[in-house]
């Protein structure tokens, strides 16, 4: 079959768990859009890194019958790459394997927060494993957290994870053959095994992903945990306090939308809806639904071609 001669855009939202390839006419109608096996950069390299997703993209043009010289953009958010000299890196790479001319290599908080507003102002609020804020006001960008989950990620799942370990031991203190455990961790028991005998085996020695507790949390709370309602009203005021940061900082006087991504509060929940109303009391801030997915967000990146994610 003859390859087709119309110009296209691809944006690549690149993590971990997944990397999802969108390619786009012009008139921003999807011509193709599929999720891939996620690669880490910062686990993979470089080399592996560009190989092994430049391998994607030519899977995805010859699926379209798209020749790669008619590609007028590529822009790619990639999860772990936020120094200068790994974009770079990066950016060579790409040009010498694809022959792309326009390449932009940036963070996945940037094509994150692009598409959330389609290149308008606006906030992203990040809670999944990790927590973070990026906002965008008067031609700036402003991070807020991501320091990481060692010293920080306040409000987020791995955060809410280990306070849940936290509160639970000391619940193990005091807990004799008559006293029967609480409803959290007994849901610890239930769901993953965990019991005052074997904490520390459990967690330790068998690389258990501390976020994967925090729904059993949410799902606590609701159930009128004490525990875990104490862990959600913390979660909630740790996350607020991240968009009170970015208004000093930010100085911004005038209303600014505000969209939740990542597990934690994405969907709705306890979580979600205790923020909600905490937000509404802030009232320079209002909740919306995000536009479009990050890959869409790196879509519109390559297709605007502007300096913007330099500044992130």
């Amino acid at each position: 079959m003859n390859k087709s001669s119309g110009s296209y855009y691809i944006g690549i939202d690149s993590g971990g768990t997944k990397c999802e390839l969108v390619i786009s006419s012009p008139d921003k109608k999807i011509i193709f859009q599929k999720k891939y096996k996620g690669i880490h950069y910062s686990v993979a390299g470089a080399e592996i890194y560009s190989e092994t997703v430049s391998g994607f993209i030519t899977d995805a043009a010859a699926k379209c019958r798209l020749d790669l010289k008619h590609c007028q953009g590529i822009c790619f958010g990639i999860a772990g790459a936020r120094e200068k000299k790994d974009r770079n890196s990066l950016r060579k790479l790409f040009s010498q394997k694809l022959e792309v001319k326009n390449i932009i290599i940036t963070s996945d908080a940037m094509t994150a927060l692009f598409g959330a507003f389609g290149g308008d102002e606006g906030i992203i609020l990040i809670s999944g494993t990790g927590s973070v804020l990026y906002g965008y006001t008067d031609n700036k960008i402003i991070r807020v957290g991501g320091w990481g989950r060692i010293f920080a990620d306040e409000g987020s799942g791995y955060w809410i994870g280990k306070r849940a370990l936290n509160l639970v031991t000391k619940e193990y203190d005091e807990m004799n053959d008559r006293k029967k455990p609480g409803i959290l961790s007994g849901s610890l028991s239930k769901n993953f095994g965990i019991t005052k005998k074997n904490l520390n085996e459990k967690i330790f020695r068998s690389n258990f992903l501390i976020q994967n507790i925090a729904p059993l949390v949410i799902e606590s709370a609701g159930k009128d945990c004490p525990l875990s309602k104490k862990i959600v009203d913390e979660t909630v005021e740790a996350l607020i306090e991240h968009i009170r940061s970015f208004l000093r900082i930010s100085g911004r006087k005038k209303k600014i939308k505000i969209a939740f991504i990542g597990s934690i509060i994405e969907n709705r929940n306890l979580v979600s809806d205790k923020l909600k109303n905490e937000i509404e009391k802030l009232k320079k801030v209002e909740v919306v639904t995000k536009e479009h997915p990050p890959a869409f967000g790196a879509v519109l990146l390559a297709m605007e071609n502007s300096d913007l994610p330099s500044k992130l």
